[in-house]
């Protein structure tokens, strides 16, 4: 029988239900092991940083998500020792959510691809410029290395890792018993767009305002300026320093944010949706709308309305 040794670490702030969870969910992948009639069992370990012991093996070692920020954005020289001592003696160092930046803040995802949640990706890349950041993948095997995007991710890292070491097929029978797609999906399709407010240029936050009562409406940077008296070189400066993005980029996530809104929760066809939010051309709104969420209007009202059956 080939033991698997996995060893998740309970850090500060760490997930609760993640870390548990993951635990729960690979003794429910021993019961399909044992179905399968597999030669394999995984045995999980929970530890927390005062837990670890560098001569304990592990096959596989696991940072899971957290439920605030004051752990993962602080280095700590003894977790990156012993991740680094870990990864030395053959482990697969694994992360969900912002686990990547505690790896990349060790120096273990430089000039290796990887993946964080899709909010986060900005603030990754800021910070680590050698890494080879992917927000729109679900899952990135590296080979020793193995990153997970949002914060229920870790459901998707338990998939891979149980491919990986017994089967595809004992992983996708644990999907099913469970009740959890594990088919092909990106980060994009569940992408939110949330307006920066916070900025403090009260000229911004006007035309912001304008902008989401008026978002349906032709548009015009010079005419927004103009009425409120300032040059459209000026307010554009102004708009991009306060929300990081133009005045033209930020109305197009936010008539695709309400065209969302339609499509899930209406059963408007999408050319009258498409007119709805303020495209003329219907087939610049589906181009428009599959390069920001990876799928069509049609597939994305199919995967997200609680009534798919409008076309």
């Amino acid at each position: 029988m080939k033991i698997v040794k996995i060893e998740i670490i309970n850090y500060p702030t760490a997930s609760q239900s993640a870390v548990h969870g993951f635990a729960e969910t690979m003794m429910l992948a021993n019961t399909i092991c044992q179905q399968f009639d597999a030669s394999i069992r995984f045995d999980v370990g929970i530890n927390t940083l005062e837990q670890l012991d560098i001569e304990r093996h592990a096959k596989v070692v696991v940072l899971p998500p957290c439920i605030n920020d004051d752990f993962y954005t602080q280095h700590n020289t003894f977790l990156n020792q012993y991740l680094l001592k870990m990864q030395q003696q053959g482990a697969i160092l694994a992360s969900a959510c912002v686990g990547a930046f505690i790896l990349a803040r060790g120096g273990f995802l430089d000039n290796k691809f990887c993946t964080t949640h899709w909010r986060l990706g900005e603030s990754f890349r800021s910070a680590f410029p050698r890494a080879k950041l992917n927000d729109n993948a679900i899952i990135v095997n590296e080979g020793n290395i193995i990153t997970a995007g949002g914060r229920m991710a870790w459901l998707d890292l338990v998939f891979e890792i149980i491919s990986l070491f017994s089967s595809p097929t004992i992983a996708l029978s644990l999907s099913k018993e469970m009740v959890v797609d594990s088919g092909f999906r990106e980060q994009r399709f569940y992408h939110q767009f949330i307006p920066k407010l916070d900025h403090g240029d009260e000229l911004v936050l006007r035309v912001q305002s304008h902008l989401d009562e008026h978002y349906a409406k032709p548009f015009s940077v010079k005419n927004i300026a103009e009425s409120y008296f300032v040059s459209p070189r000026t307010l554009q400066r102004r708009f991009i320093k306060a929300v990081d993005s133009t005045i033209v980029q930020y109305l197009q996530k936010l008539r695709l944010h309400n065209a969302c809104q339609l499509i899930e929760l209406t059963k408007k066809g999408i050319s009258e949706i498409s007119y709805d939010v303020g495209y003329q051309d219907v087939s610049a709104f589906r181009k428009v709308f599959m390069r920001e969420y990876g799928l069509t209007p049609t597939e994305f009202r199919k995967r997200f309305s609680t009534d798919s059956t409008a076309e």
